[in-house]
C-alpha cells in the first residue's frame, strides 16, 4: 500500500489487481481477470481480442495505464499471464512486454499454486513465455511481519523447507502443552 501511494504521487496511473477477488479488495483494487476482460479464460484467441478492443472501458483502462501490479501472482495459471500480457499489448499497440508498462509482480510461490481442475501438473507463471521475455528485477522479503512467535515461525519454516522431521517434532511437543 505504501508503494501504490508512492506511485499515485508520481502522477503515474496505476492498475491494482490480484489473482483473488480478496486479494485485490485488501488493496482496492480488482481482479486481474476482470481488469484485463479475460475473465475465467485461461487463453484467449485472436478473435476474443477484437472481441474486448471494442470495448470502450476496456480501451480506456488499459491505455492510460503505465504501472500494472498484480498481487498473488502464484494463482495464475502460465496461459492467464501469457494471455493478460498480449491483451496488454494489443490495446497498448506496442510490441514490448505488458505494451511497454511496468509490471510489479507480488506473491509467495511457496504458498497456494494455481488450480488445476484436471488434476494435471500444476505450473506457475514463470513457465510463461510472458514471464521469460520480462526484464524481471526479483526482491525477495525475508522479514516475519505477521506473527511474532519463534516456534510457530520455525514450524512454518519447517513446512515451507520440506522439513518434515522439523514439523513433526515442533507439533508432538505440542501435543499435550495446553493440558499441563
Amino acid at each position: 500500500n505504501k508503494f501504490i501511494g508512492h506511485l499515485r504521487g508520481t502522477q503515474k496511473v496505476v492498475a491494482i489487481t490480484a489473482s483473488t477477488g480478496i486479494a485485490a479488495t485488501h488493496m482496492n483494487g480488482m481482479t486481474i481477470h476482470s481488469w484485463s476482460g479475460l475473465g475465467i479464460k485461461e487463453d484467449i484467441s485472436d478473435s476474443d481480442i477484437k472481441n474486448l478492443i471494442k470495448k470502450k472501458y476496456l480501451f480506456k483502462r488499459i491505455r492510460k495505464t503505465n504501472v500494472l501490479i498484480i498481487d498473488e501472482v502464484s494463482m495464475l495459471k502460465p496461459g492467464q499471464f501469457d494471455a493478460v500480457e498480449r491483451i496488454c499489448r494489443y490495446f497498448k499497440a506496442s510490441f514490448l512486454p505488458f505494451g511497454g508498462m511496468q509490471v510489479v509482480l507480488s506473491g509467495d510461490f511457496f504458498q497456494l499454486p494455481p488450480i488445476d481442475r484436471g488434476g494435471g501438473q500444476v505450473s506457475f507463471i514463470t513457465d510463461s513465455a510472458a514471464w521469460k521475455n520480462l526484464d524481471m528485477k526479483v526482491c525477495y522479503l525475508e522479514g516475519q511481519f505477521r506473527h511474532q512467535d519463534e516456534k510457530l515461525g520455525a514450524l512454518l519454516e519447517s513446512i515451507r523447507d520440506n522439513d518434515i522431521d522439523l514439523a513433526k517434532n515442533i507439533l508432538q511437543a505440542r501435543i499435550y502443552a495446553d493440558m499441563r
